[in-house]
């Protein structure tokens, strides 16, 4: 490795530990308990056959690799959960960097384009809300397989047998990681039709036929994912609209919210950069940032890490032309007699450092006023009644009933949070809040809980 790649590592490595600090302090989402004990009560033969039975719709299974072991280690202190997931993301940074360069985007703008996508404070809960570990694992998937497909076509041969398994065998992990991976084989065929001329179906046949089974059991079997009023996409205009004015606010960070013309005068304007003249490299970003939010762009009120996926394409295309400008700006500022003995090599890394500097500056400042906040925020209910539990270290037998008078959530949070601490699934929880037992029920319980002014009492 050279100095100057050296040196650009470093300082993105320490870009991003500079905007993931206090991460690891962030307590579980609540969401989180939801999801472990979800994945905590299935009987293990049900948890392995869930990773190959598409058609059976189980909710997102490598989300239990990721809680699982962690949990069995570790328990509920989040720390550990935030270090596996930042890891994760910092080798997502390695893959974008990588899919720049077999793109063809150069060496500095593929460097730019892993920067920018260390941190983007539009998708910030991506860093410290562990409830988010689905987008980073489909991320990490979903550019895994993008990236071992490419390196392996831009050597000029097509996939063997072998490679097309270990490609289906990625890809299986982003489906299970996340709805959001179904488009890679549009996203493969893009790049055919892009670098190649023609298209080598193989590969891209291959991922869609794992589609199949994939999309009837989350939209067409009964019970299926899409049934949920929170998946179930509504195709309008409308729906359209809303999801695309907030995505580029949320991307872009304007001071107001965009508009649906200025939208669409964005949407104008990338096409013209990327399709003005022969540039593969922004014509499959603009393709890849138009194709890959379509799993969620007709569901209600996506945004944030939803859109992960897609910013991965925008950053590649952001560094690419970042550099583009930088070299035509310092060309004609190096004809200037003012900048002539400042040379154009000079001119075009001051240009590209003032824009460097400029993404880092806003992001500190907009992470400063609104996500250092929510980070502090995030959990306190939750993180209060695990330590609670820790410190009042409650025991119930095997096989009895559970209750809990009164808690504090509005949900069902608190036999999530009793699941998880008794680990014994012959264990009923109750919520006496939720469905309120009879008197003879009430006596009959095992162990008796209540919340008394916040604090949690064991009434026997």
């Amino acid at each position: 490795m050279s100095l100057r790649k050296l040196a650009f590592a470093l300082l993105i490595l320490v870009w991003f530990g500079y905007f993931t600090r206090g991460v690891l302090a962030v307590h579980f989402a609540p969401d989180d308990m939801m999801n472990l004990a979800g994945y905590w009560r299935m009987k293990p033969a049900t948890f392995a056959s869930s990773h190959f039975l598409l058609w059976r719709n189980f909710f997102r299974p490598m989300g239990g690799l990721f809680y699982l072991p962690l949990f069995y280690t570790f328990g509920l202190h989040p720390g550990p959960y935030h270090a596996v997931i930042l890891a994760i993301l910092a080798f997502n940074i390695w893959l974008v960097y990588r899919l720049a360069v077999l793109l063809r985007a150069g060496e500095l703008a593929a460097g730019l384009a892993a920067l920018v996508s260390c941190y983007h404070v539009g998708l910030s809960n991506l860093t410290y809300n562990i409830a988010f570990v689905f987008d980073v694992l489909c991320g990490c998937f979903y550019l895994s397989a993008l990236v071992y497909y490419l390196r392996i076509r831009e050597t000029g041969r097509h996939l063997r047998g072998r490679e097309i398994a270990a490609l289906l065998a990625l890809y299986l992990c982003a489906l299970n990681s996340k709805e959001m991976a179904v488009t890679l084989p549009v996203v493969l065929l893009a790049y055919e039709w892009l670098y190649h001329g023609h298209a080598a179906l193989r590969g891209p046949v291959a991922a869609a036929l794992l589609n199949v089974p994939y999309i009837y059991g989350k939209a067409l079997r009964k019970g299926a994912l899409a049934s949920d009023s929170g998946y179930r996409p509504e195709f309008s205009t409308t729906r359209l609209f809303d999801f695309q004015t907030r995505s580029f606010t949320e991307l872009l960070q304007p001071a107001n919210a965009l508009t649906l013309a200025a939208v669409a005068w964005i949407w104008a304007v990338l096409f013209y950069i990327a399709f003005r003249r022969p540039r593969p490299v922004l014509q499959f970003c603009w393709i890849f940032f138009l194709v890959t939010p379509l799993p969620i762009e007709f569901l209600p009120g996506r945004g944030g890490a939803c859109l992960y996926i897609p910013f991965v394409g925008f950053a590649i295309f952001l560094a690419v032309f970042c550099v583009d400008v930088a070299k035509a700006a310092a060309e004609f500022l190096a004809a200037e007699r003012v900048f002539a003995r400042v040379g154009r090599q000079t001119l075009f890394a001051v240009l590209i450092a003032g824009c460097v500097t400029l993404w880092g500056r806003e992001n500190r400042e907009l992470r400063q006023a609104f996500v250092s906040r929510s980070m502090t925020s995030l959990g306190t209910l939750t993180a209060d009644v695990i330590a609670q539990m820790e410190a009042l270290a409650p025991r119930a037998q095997p096989h009895s009933t559970v209750v809990f008078l009164n808690d504090p959530f509005v949900d069902w949070d608190m036999a999530f949070i009793a699941e998880l601490w008794f680990r014994d699934r012959t264990v009923e929880i109750r919520l006496h809040r939720k469905t309120p037992l009879s008197e003879e029920e009430l006596a009959r319980a095992g162990r008796l809980f209540d919340f008394r002014d916040g604090k949690l009492v064991a009434v026997r």
